[in-house]
C-alpha cells in the first residue's frame, strides 16, 4: 500500500530528507512471510483497508496485565496480520505501555483513540495527550466515546468537540473522525446525519440487537454516509471488566459463533475483540482466517437464541 501522508507529515518529510527519516502516519500494512494475513475488508469512505479483527486493548489495561504481557499480546497480534488497534485514555496505563510496541511497528497498525471531552478547547488538548502517551506523531482515528451520553446540540457548535477534532485534523493530528458507544441508537443516527463522521462504533451481537437496535437504526444510516462500521461487544461485552478473571458475557457455546455472526453482517469492516493473551490472539485470528458468511438457517437459529438471552440480560449495556 503506497504510504500517503498529510500535508503536516508531507513537510516534516521534507524537511527531514537528508537524514533518511520519514515521518508518516499512514499503516503500509506489511505482510508476514510466515503467517498467512488475516482477511481485510475497506472501512467505509476512509478507503483503508483494515483486517476483520481488531485488537481491543481495554481488557489489557484494565485487568491488572504487566507492561509486558501487554506488549507481547499487541506483538502477537501484529504478527498474525490484525492491523486496527482500539485504545483510549481511560484503559489504565495501556496508551503509555503501547508505546514501545508502536515505536517499533507503527507502520503495521491502523492507530484509533478516543475522546469524551464535548468542549472544542478540551477536545483538542485531550488528543494532544493522547498522542503523548502514544509517543506518536498523529492517530489514524479518533472516536467520540459514548456517543449515547453526548449533547448532541453542542457536537457542531464553534465551541463543541466537533471544532476541535477538525481543527486537530487541521494540525495533522488524526486523520479520520469517528463515533462509538453502545446505547441510545438514536443518537448514533443523528451524529451521523451532520455528514462528518467517517466511521462509526457499536454493538453487533446476534443478542443485543433485540434490544438496542443497532442493526436496524444505524447501520442503513451508516451506509448512506459512507461511514466504515467497526463491531463492538461482539462476545457481549465481559463479566469483571476490571480483574484478569474477566470473562466474555457469552458462553459457550454461543461464544463460537459470535465472531461470525457480527462479520456476516453487511458492511462491518472488523470486529473488534478484547483479547488479553497471545492464546486469545491466535484464537480471534483461526476464527478470522476460517471465517464463511453464517447461512440462513444458521441465522436464524442464533437470532432465536439471541432473543432468548436478551430477554435474560435486559438493559446490561445501559438505557436504549
Amino acid at each position: 500500500m503506497e504510504a500517503q501522508c498529510n500535508r503536516r507529515e508531507s513537510l516534516r518529510m521534507m524537511a527531514r530528507a537528508a537524514t533518511g527519516v520519514a515521518l508518516s502516519c499512514v499503516p503500509c500494512f506489511a505482510e508476514s512471510e510466515s503467517t498467512p494475513a488475516i482477511p481485510r475488508r475497506t472501512l467505509g469512505r476512509t478507503g483503508v483497508n483494515v483486517s476483520v479483527i481488531g485488537l481491543g486493548l481495554g481488557p489489557l489495561g484494565l485487568g491488572g496485565f504487566s507492561p509486558a504481557e501487554l506488549q507481547a499480546t499487541a506483538e502477537a497480534a501484529i504478527r498474525e496480520g490484525v492491523t486496527y488497534f482500539d485504545v483510549q485514555w481511560d484503559y489504565g496505563e495501556a496508551e503509555r505501555n503501547l508505546a514501545p510496541v508502536l515505536k517499533a511497528h507503527r507502520s503495521e497498525v491502523f492507530l484509533v483513540s478516543k475522546t469524551w471531552e464535548q468542549r472544542r478547547t478540551k477536545a483538542f488538548a485531550s488528543l494532544r495527550e493522547c498522542l503523548g502517551r502514544l509517543g506518536v506523531e498523529c492517530l489514524d482515528a479518533v472516536l467520540l466515546n459514548n456517543i449515547g451520553d453526548f449533547k448532541l446540540d453542542l457536537l457542531t457548535k464553534p465551541d463543541g468537540v466537533l471544532a476541535g477534532l477538525k481543527e486537530a485534523q487541521k494540525e495533522g493530528f488524526v486523520r479520520f473522525l469517528g463515533i462509538s458507544g453502545h446505547m441510545r441508537a438514536g443518537h448514533f443516527v443523528q451524529a451521523l446525519d451532520t455528514g462528518e463522521f467517517d466511521i462509526v462504533m457499536m454493538p453487533i451481537n446476534f443478542v443485543d440487537r433485540h434490544t438496542y437496535e443497532f442493526e436496524s437504526k444505524v447501520l442503513p444510516v451508516a451506509a448512506r454516509h459512507g461511514a466504515g462500521v467497526v463491531a463492538m461487544k461482539v462476545l457481549g461485552g465481559a463479566f469483571r471488566y476490571d480483574t484478569r478473571r474477566q470473562r466474555a458475557r457469552l458462553a459457550a457455546p454461543d461464544l463460537v459463533s459470535a465472531i461470525p455472526y457480527a462479520l456476516s453482517i453487511k458492511d462491518v469492516a472488523t470486529a473488534v475483540i478484547g483479547c488479553k493473551s497471545i492464546q486469545e490472539i491466535r484464537q480471534a485470528a483461526r476464527i478470522a482466517r476460517s471465517f464463511r458468511p453464517l447461512g440462513a438457517e444458521e441465522t436464524a437459529r442464533l437470532l432465536a437464541r439471541g432473543k432468548h438471552l436478551a430477554a435474560q440480560w435486559g438493559l446490561h449495556l445501559g438505557p436504549a
